[in-house]
C-alpha cells in the first residue's frame, strides 16, 4: 500500500514550515508542498498532484482566501478531506464530504483518520 500524500498550502511562510517539520517526520506519510495559499492555480494542480488530504495553514482560520480553496477544493475532488488551521486559534477545523467519528485529535491523528476513510 502507497503512502498517504499529504499537501500542505499555507499563507506564512514561518507558520509553513513549523507545519512542514511536523508533517515530514512522520515516515508513514508523504508530504507534497508547501504551496503558496495566494498561488491561483492550486485546483488546477491538484489533479497532478493527487493528495489524499489537504492541510491549510493560514493566519487567520475565517480567512476568506482560505475559505474560498476550501470551497473550491471541495467542489472539485469531493472525495478530498480538507483540514484547516490557523495561527489564531488552537483548534483544526475538518472540512470533508466524509463522515467521521467526533473526537479530539491532533493533526496527526485527524489525517490518519481522513485516509483511513479514503484509502489510496
Amino acid at each position: 500500500m502507497s503512502k498517504p500524500r499529504i499537501l500542505l498550502i499555507s499563507s506564512h511562510h514561518l507558520f509553513g514550515e513549523s507545519m512542514e517539520m511536523v508533517l515530514r517526520g512522520e515516515k508513514e506519510m508523504e508530504l507534497l508542498g508547501p504551496w503558496n495559499l495566494g498561488d491561483q492555480d492550486i485546483c488546477q494542480r491538484l489533479a497532478e498532484a493527487k493528495p489524499s488530504v489537504v492541510v491549510i495553514a493560514d493566519e487567520n482560520l475565517q480567512s476568506e482566501s482560505a475559505t474560498e480553496l476550501t470551497k473550491s477544493i471541495l467542489e472539485q475532488y469531493p472525495e478530498l478531506s480538507v483540514i484547516r488551521t490557523g495561527l489564531s486559534e488552537n483548534v483544526f477545523r475538518l472540512f470533508s464530504t466524509h463522515t467521521l467519528p467526533a473526537r479530539g485529535a491532533d493533526l496527526l491523528e485527524t489525517i490518519r483518520s481522513c485516509v483511513a476513510q479514503h484509502p489510496s
